[in-house]
């Protein structure tokens, strides 16, 4: 049972914001005299579970500032059938359950606030079909983006979104939290590249979305037979049941690849460009786009070459990651750069030189900040924007920099298909700073919202702005009703509280 700490009492004294996610009480098991927790560890070969401190210690967290969890049971699945008995057996049994990937996001989702079991799919890392007839790949929710890009390429084949939290991350956990990153400009978002899905319910029952709910049938569409069930569980973060197979679309690797950046003199100019683009549907051949703002272009720029002018530097940078058969993407390139220009944009080698090229061609995505992270911790919260809200986006990160000079502050923006997609991050000290830095960026979340941001991968860091959401969460609400009636999966995420 989760019990505050000092810091918990520090947090509390800030005036955070606490879930409202309670622990309820838990059945004793079946048998007497066998705990709750005997019971779900015998459906389930021995060495797959886990209680001791000690062995839970890495399962009460993600990467998010969120506070800790403290799950009572950690389990390791090897199989969709195993995930239905332990799915089963917790509904009966009144336990929560929070199903974790590789616990990379940041937003709090896999923290186990309501106690209950945590259920490491890990161990399902199969990737169990490479079709490239139909061009779909059926995989299993543990399987990491580096395995499978490494099991693609021999195939001269990849997937359409590679999240920033890179080759570690696992497909399972993306799907849940709707990714997005590397072809974003292209695809939109991870969840616009699923053919469909195998779920586990909370009543330990699967269910197949699109063309393979048919029997027999397979993944080959996901628009087929009726509603779109598949769009139930991308970015529910585990709420309404477990994913237990996966189907992306293929697309042919990049015959050539180039880097190129653009400077623009502010801006509104960047803005007004990168909506032009984007209604031009000039992305056919850019699979990553990056904005970066006046103090980071500084920082690089001059961090690298202090004798430039910094009165002369562009105060937004765009990078451009271009990826195509090497005539179409030179023809993109130069259209591009063309209607750049017709904004005041110009190219920056330099700029693509000393960062965005190594950054593209190494992946390092968000970890370019590793300087930072030697020393500190990052918290980060993520919106999506219309594109024309760029500069009051990146007003109001710099806003946060003068308003609290105790963090070191950093904001991205990544391109998609239409609208763009937002992070600030505010670089702390967790052993000094993190019940101040939580108070800092719940107030962001608000302000955000205030500027016709929206919510992106909510779990718990954005659950006291969904749920004044009053119709979607009224909606949500009597969906996760109808799948989960007991309210063990993932309570307290999206806002949705224990029941």
């Amino acid at each position: 049972m989760w019990r505050p700490s000092g810091a918990d009492r520090g947090r509390a004294a800030a005036g955070v914001r606490h879930l409202r996610v309670h622990r309820r009480p838990l059945r004793r098991g079946g048998a007497r005299g066998v705990s709750w927790q005997d019971e779900i560890r015998a459906l389930l070969p021995a060495g797959l579970a886990w209680h001791e401190p000690v062995d839970t210690l890495a399962y009460r967290r993600d990467t998010s500032i969120v506070a800790p969890g403290h799950p009572d049971l950690v389990v390791r699945p090897l199989d969709a059938p195993g995930i239905g008995r332990v799915l089963a057996a917790a509904s009966r049994l009144n336990v929560p359950v929070y199903s974790r990937g590789a616990g990379s996001m940041y937003a709090g989702g896999v923290n186990p606030h309501a106690g209950g079991l945590v259920m490491d799919l890990g161990g399902l890392d199969r990737i169990l079909d490479i079709d490239t007839v139909r061009g779909v790949v059926v995989l299993e929710p543990g399987v990491t983006f580096g395995a499978l890009l490494a099991a693609l390429e021999p195939f001269g084949q990849t997937i359409g979104i590679v999240p920033s939290t890179g080759a570690a991350a696992t497909v399972g956990g993306a799907v849940s939290a709707h990714a997005l990153g590397t072809g974003s400009p292209r695809f939109q978002s991870m969840g616009d590249q699923v053919a469909g899905l195998e779920v586990a319910l909370a009543d330990g029952s699967f269910i197949r979305t699109g063309s393979a709910a048919a029997h027999g049938a397979g993944f080959f569409h996901r628009y087929a037979i009726g509603p779109d069930l598949t769009g139930l569980f991308i970015g529910a973060d585990g709420t309404l049941g477990v994913i237990t197979k996966i189907a992306l679309w293929l697309h042919p690797l990049p015959a050539h690849r180039e880097t190129a950046c653009l400077g623009f003199a502010d801006y509104p100019s960047a803005a007004a460009f990168l909506g032009e683009l984007q209604r031009k549907a000039l992305l056919d051949n850019v699979w990553y786009g990056a904005g970066y703002d006046a103090m980071a272009v500084r920082g690089r720029l001059l961090g690298a070459d202090p004798d430039l002018d910094p009165t002369a530097l562009p105060r937004f940078m765009l990078g451009v990651d271009y990826g195509g058969d090497a005539d179409a993407v030179a023809r993109d390139r130069t259209r591009i750069e063309a209607l750049a220009a017709h904004y005041g944009g110009q190219p920056q080698p330099r700029f693509d030189e000393i960062y965005f090229h190594n950054l593209r061609r190494d992946e390092l995505y968000w970890y370019s900040y590793a300087g930072y992270f030697a020393k500190s911790r990052c918290a980060m919260v993520m919106a999506s924007f219309a594109t024309d809200t760029l500069p009051a986006f990146l007003d109001q990160a710099q806003q946060w920099r003068e308003r609290h000079p105790q963090f070191t502050w950093a904001s991205a923006t990544v391109l998609c298909r239409r609208g763009l997609h937002g992070a600030v991050l505010a670089f702390y000290d967790e052993r000094q700073q993190w019940p101040e830095v939580q108070a800092v960026i719940a107030g962001c979340t608000t302000e955000l919202m205030a500027l016709g941001c929206v919510p992106y991968k909510s779990g718990k860091l954005w659950a006291a702005e969904v749920r004044k959401l009053t119709e979607y969460q009224r909606a949500v609400t009597r969906i996760k009703a109808a799948l989960d009636p007991a309210g063990v999966l993932a309570p307290g995420n999206l806002g949705l509280d224990a029941r």
